[in-house]
């Protein structure tokens, strides 16, 4: 079983690869999705993702208020993911000076405000920066990952920001890994801890996945 560090370096390898070369595209429209505040750097991915999560809401019987994120450069697209919903719980990592926050932090975003973008991705919302409790707040949460199983395992970026967060989530409250196609591993593959939190879906630009957690 290959370790956690082996995994990340490998997952981060191909990200850097399928990136090479791509241009960033203009937010598209679409008679299915309004125009992004986030430029769209792959409009099937970003597509994909979307449908995927609104396909999901649906099932659920609608969202008010989803805990979502905005992508890296290496991540998978969730630029017109955010103009689903008229509000969002979105992280905020960057204090306004530009420096690294300590703990997890959440911020409101709402249809028709901007992302502040404060020197490096991600951009995060303006305005207050709420404790990690807020995400209790949440009735569904997408949280990014370099892979994950139908386990419900997903592996981190290893900070452990996302673990120190989900503790506070709401009962029955869907946590959902969005990564690429090829990230959905096998069982077992990951090496799950003590402190790591399972997901209950995976999305990728094709696919939901259910895990065995729910």
């Amino acid at each position: 079983m290959a370790t956690k560090t082996t995994l990340r370096a490998e997952v981060r390898r191909r990200r850097r690869a399928r990136r090479a070369g791509m241009p960033t595209l203009e937010a598209p429209f679409t008679p299915e999705f309004t125009p992004s505040p986030i430029p769209v750097r792959d409009r099937a991915e970003a597509e994909g993702i979307a449908r995927q999560i609104r396909a999901l809401a649906s099932s659920m019987g609608g969202v008010a208020l989803p805990a979502l994120f905005v992508s890296t450069p290496l991540e998978p697209d969730m630029s017109l993911t955010l103009r689903l919903f008229e509000r969002a719980l979105l992280p905020v990592l960057l204090d306004e000076a530009g420096d690294a926050l300590g703990e997890p932090r959440w911020g409101l975003w709402e249809a028709g405000r901007a992302l502040v973008r404060l020197g490096r991705p991600p951009a995060q919302p303006g305005g207050e920066a709420r404790g990690a409790e807020s995400l209790k707040e949440a009735d569904l949460i997408i949280i990014p990952a370099l892979a994950a199983s139908a386990d419900g395992t997903r592996l981190g970026q290893g900070g452990g920001w996302y673990d120190r967060a989900l503790m506070y989530r709401s009962p029955g409250v869907p946590v959902v890994a969005a990564i690429f196609d090829d990230e959905v591993l096998e069982a077992g593959v990951i090496l799950a801890e003590p402190h790591d939190v399972p997901v209950d879906a995976i999305v990728t630009p094709t696919r939901t996945i259910a895990t065995s957690v729910r």
